[in-house]
């Protein structure tokens, strides 16, 4: 079975029925003896300069006569890889991709070009898997990809939303699922290995007897169950000590279940329609080492979608996909219940006045108060409550006094302050009934989701040989389906775009395309917007080629920003859509060398994002919340202030923040002041020959920031005063950083060598540069007696790892497949995220008073670990 080297294939023409300059017709003798052009399939593409018959769609092909670079990955590459969610294959094989968050976890996003989460649309046969917001917590739709289920995915560079709506500013993802043939057949799979890995999934195709003159239908029917405990996500020795005496170092368990059905009415040669269904189910757990010591999440995606394409004319094809999703989640997560120092207003009425009016500091103070008042000197609770007996039993622990033997929590035993007593559920519905929503059961847990639908249609006209046109018409409503307690206001937020494209392949310069288009999206809730794009590529003698895209884009506001959690929390009534205005270049070469192909490119972009979106705490950018105006804050107003110097301040927020009471840690979303500047260049080496082939690809990357520690004077660890000079090396030097989880520079690859038809070994190296997690400003300001900084930023990047994997095909029609997959062989410790410095505010000692947010060991970095070096094994019958 031959693989095509695909990971980073540029389509280095258009198709031929397109253009006939872009592919050179073949020439075919007629039965009468004479010459004539034989039309090429359809589907004939240039692929790293060889003609080959791909399963790739129009619109792709016409995206790369027109200046788009494209990047096609083959169903072969996806099987090589053996990846076992989506986050796992856009690392290994979409170049330049950068994977939000972690996939182990359960929870990322795809970014490509060093753009934001924002700025990468991810699409599903047509259905954008775009996170709307919920009022629990992220949905992340990303991970309802089936990657079994993955026919290929095409990647769109530079700015897309012309075609496809918002959030396409740097780029496209196009995953394209497998469909129903026209005979039976099918796939059965089994997948096992590290982390006690288990996996059954399959897809069967089975044609309907209905036929005649309706056509041909058919049936596809698929599932898949994976079940793993993953890699330890987290260190032990980051976790907070409260939270490991209540046992929050634990492993994290992941579970994916899906069940689905397609539909295709192949009407007639040249038009077809097409329906399906999955309802997808995603549990992992969602702790952190500095906060929750139990979170089990349960998503559920049930999704809809249709199409329908035809060639009306010689001239004349039409498009149209529709969708229909309810993505929804039900969480539970416990916060450590800390025994903590209790307020004045809580003591006993006859020793309130003897109190300090400004409360304890300290906990040391308030126990030298209790002592000498006859107060207990921690927490009193009810510990002869039988809860499983563990509070009345346990010989040790952190209900009984190691050095009495007691149960803790009566007046002669209490809680000390600072140790956990148990869990409390995290949340309440703030803006809502006011009652938790994060618990267990039907009275403290409660749905959050969100309704996605849209259509998407256009029509492509040919006038001449030289002109054609393109219209289309878009809408894209979501809104907010959560339960009533979350007190989420009935609105639906609704974009209605027309788009034009005119299409030139101008005989003034033989195998120039040209490509001019606009868009206008009249939208409700939020302002209208207008976008263009335009693309060019010029075909040169010798196999050279040259192409240039741009365009802009924007971000449709979230169903949070737009102020729809509660009549007035959480919005800020300044918020402006994210725009984004991207370029992209290249130049390259294909053509024959060893009996194969080979293509050489150069590809450069340049991206600027204004109106950046971002999400802070209320805690701090309003000054309402300041420690000098609420004891409860947790920054200064100087340094709220220099955090507003980095964005458009959300002042008529904050005041209805501050009136009604609102926490200081949650969240609101504001725009960046300053522009992100993204310029990077690529370098593109491909080969494909009978006996091997490989794409690797180099990518640099300057993804700039604003950098909120530029100038900033430093202080000493342990205080609050400011010292005569700025925090030293580049943090206090440098007016721009590299953006966060942004890798600087990447070198990756697939390298696979077929010695038969039956033997496939594949490589897939990434080398990458630098990638930071920054430590927030009063972290990054704190240095020693020597004027150094205690903690530094953490570069979680320059690491190497290698996959391979090795795939063998067994009986006639080489039906049986077994693969070994190696992961990480070489047993590189790295990071897939990192935190520059969370807070440990509910730790014994910050819960004491004995450190707070001026030293240093209030704070603690850690980060995601990779996979360890693991093995997995996979057989696959197809039929």
């Amino acid at each position: 079975m031959r693989i095509r080297s695909s990971i980073r294939l540029i389509l280095f023409t258009s198709l031929m029925s397109c253009s006939s300059i872009a592919l050179a017709q073949a020439e075919a003798t007629s039965a009468e003896g004479g010459k004539e052009k034989a039309v090429a399939p359809q589907n004939t593409i240039i692929v790293e300069g060889k003609r080959i018959d791909a399963d790739t769609t129009e619109l792709a092909a016409d995206f790369v006569e027109y200046g788009t670079q494209v990047q096609l990955i083959s169903d072969d590459e996806i099987k090589t890889g053996g990846f076992t969610n989506f986050g796992e294959l856009a690392a290994g094989l979409i170049r330049g991709a950068n994977i939000g968050y972690s996939p182990d976890e359960g929870e990322f996003t795809i970014r490509i070009d060093g753009g934001t989460d924002r700025d990468t649309l991810l699409m599903v046969d047509g259905v954008p898997y775009f996170d709307r917001s919920s009022p629990s917590e992220d949905i992340w739709p990303a991970t309802a990809i089936d990657p079994r289920m993955i026919s290929t995915v095409e990647v769109y560079r530079g700015g897309q939303s012309l075609y496809f709506g918002s959030n396409g500013g740097l780029g496209v993802v196009a995953v394209h699922s497998k469909e129903p043939r026209s005979e039976f057949g099918g796939e059965l799979g089994v997948y096992a290995g590290s982390f006690k890995t288990r996996e059954i999934y399959g897809n069967v195709s089975v044609p309907l007897p209905i036929g005649g003159d309706t056509g041909e239908h058919s049936l596809m029917f698929f599932g898949r169950s994976y079940e793993t405990d993953s890699n330890i996500l987290f260190d032990r020795d980051t976790f907070a000590d409260t939270l490991l005496e209540l046992g929050g170092f634990r492993k994290y368990p992941y579970s994916y279940n899906n069940l689905g059905a397609k539909y295709l009415w192949k009407i007639n040669a040249d038009t077809e329609f097409r329906a399906g269904f999955q309802f997808a189910t995603v549990d992992f757990e969602d702790t952190f080492p500095n906060s929750t010591p139990y979170a089990p999440n349960k998503t559920e995606f049930p999704i809809f979608n249709a199409s329908f394409k035809s060639h009306l004319t010689d001239r004349l094809r039409v498009e149209v996909e529709g969708h229909y999703q309810a993505p929804s989640l039900r969480n539970t997560e416990f916060d450590p219940m800390v025994c903590s120092i209790p307020r004045v207003q809580d003591l006993p009425a006859n020793v309130r006045d003897l109190a300090p009016s400004g409360g304890f500091a300290t906990a040391t103070a308030y126990e030298a108060f209790a002592t000498a008042n006859g107060l207990p000197t921690g927490c009193v609770t009810n510990p002869q409550f039988n809860f499983g007996d563990a509070n009345v039993s346990a010989s040790q622990g952190i209900y009984i006094n190691p050095e009495t033997g007691e149960p803790y929590g009566t007046l002669d035993n209490p809680f000390p302050i600072g140790n956990p007593m148990g869990f409390v559920i995290q949340s309440v519905a703030s803006f809502g009934t006011g009652v938790p929503y994060k618990g267990i059961g039907d009275v403290d847990q409660f749905k959050s989701g969100y309704i996605d639908y849209g259509i998407n249609g256009r029509a492509y006209y040919r006038w001449t040989d030289w002109l054609e046109t393109v219209v289309g018409l878009q809408n894209t409503s979501y809104k907010d389906n959560s339960d009533a307690e979350f007190g989420v206001r009935d609105v639906t937020l609704s974009s209605t775009g027309i788009y034009g494209d005119l299409r030139f392949d101008l005989p003034v310069l033989e195998g120039l395309h040209v490509s001019v288009a606009g868009r206008h999206d009249f939208n409700t809730n939020f302002a209208d917007e207008t976008v263009w794009k335009f693309g060019a590529r010029q075909d040169l003698p010798g196999g050279f080629y040259a192409r240039a895209s741009g365009g802009t884009s924007y971000s449709l506001p979230k169903i949070d920003e737009i102020g729809a959690f509660g009549a007035t929390a959480n919005l800020n009534p300044g918020l402006e859509p994210q725009k984004v205005e991207s370029y992209n270049f290249g130049a390259g070469v294909n053509g024959d060398i060893f009996g194969g192909t080979f293509n050489i490119e150069l590809g450069y972009f340049d991206t600027k994002i204004d109106n950046l979106f971002s999400s802070r705490s209320v805690e701090s950018v309003c000054l309402e919340y300041a420690l000098d105006v609420n004891p409860n804050g947790q920054l200064t107003t100087d340094e709220i202030e220099r955090n507003r110097e980095l964005i458009i301040p959300p002042d008529a927020f904050c005041a209805t923040a501050a009136a009604g009471n609102l926490p200081g840690d949650q969240s609101v979303a504001v725009n960046a002041r300053a522009r992100q500047d993204i310029k990077g260049y690529t370098v593109d080496l491909a080969l494909d020959t009978d006996l091997a082939q490989f794409d690797i690809t180099f990518t640099k990357n300057d993804s700039l920031e604003p950098n909120p520690v530029y100038g900033v004077l430093a202080r000493l660890d342990g205080t609050s005063t400011n010292l005569d000079f700025v925090v030293p090396g580049a943090a206090g030097a440098n007016e721009k950083r590299q953006s966060a989880e942004r890798p600087e520079w990447s070198l990756s690859g697939l390298i696979t060598v077929t010695p038969s038809d039956r033997w496939s070994i594949a490589l897939n190296p990434r080398y990458q540069g630098p990638e930071w997690a920054y430590a927030g400003t009063t972290l990054a300001r704190m240095v020693d007696a020597n004027g150094e900084r205690v903690v530094d930023d953490v570069n979680f990047g320059n690491y190497f790892v290698m996959n391979a994997s090795i795939q063998y095909f067994l009986g006639e029609n080489k039906q049986h497949r077994f693969m070994i997959r190696a992961v990480n062989i070489f047993d590189e410790d790295y990071y897939e995220r990192a935190s520059g410095g969370s807070d440990l505010r509910i730790s014994r000692a910050a819960v004491r008073g004995e450190i707070g947010p001026n030293d240093s060991a209030y704070y603690r970095q850690y980060g995601w670990n990779g996979k360890p070096r693991s093995f997995w094994l996979q057989y696959e019958y197809s039929f």
